[in-house]
């Protein structure tokens, strides 16, 4: 690869705790920035915390990061490149991105005491969905990253094929 380029992954990682509401299982995951071949070492860009916090998810850099040295680290998967010159930009523009919200708490006003105090799907604002309210699409860390990150820093002509 030329050296004016920087490869760019999606790591997973096998830290994500079982939920029962969204059961399948799912790692987490973020955009990698390879930025030294020798050492595997680069930036991870990603959203990180929970989605029942009331400040839902925050976004979160870590620098010299080497992906398969993490204890918890599953695969890896190429997506394309950047270029060095380009390298600065990134941190900016995924910073700017939306970062997922709350979306789930627990019902303590539930008549029904089979719901009482379990799990469930919320507004942003923690109010529960009444019956039959369309409730809005999951977004965690991999949403953010395949369906907002990746796309903008595609769309930005930054991350190339």
């Amino acid at each position: 690869m030329d050296e004016s380029w920087y490869k760019v992954f999606t790591p997973e990682f096998d830290t994500v705790a079982y939920d029962p509401l969204d059961p399948p299982k799912r790692y987490h995951t973020g955009v990698f920035v390879e930025t030294d071949a020798g050492t595997l070492q680069g930036v991870l860009l990603q959203v990180t915390g929970d989605i029942i916090a009331s400040s839902g998810m925050r976004f979160e850099v870590k620098e010299n990061f080497v992906p398969a040295a993490d204890k918890y680290f599953h695969r890896t998967t190429e997506i394309g490149r950047i270029r060095k010159s380009d390298f600065p930009r990134i941190r900016g523009i995924l910073e700017a991105l939306p970062t997922p919200t709350k979306q789930q708490g627990l019902d303590f006003w539930s008549l029904d005491s089979d719901k009482r105090n379990k799990l469930t799907w919320t507004k942003q604002n923690g109010d529960l969905y009444g019956p039959g309210e369309q409730r809005r699409p999951i977004i965690k860390c991999n949403e953010w990253t395949h369906q907002l990150a990746i796309p903008t820093l595609q769309r930005e002509g930054i991350l190339h094929s």
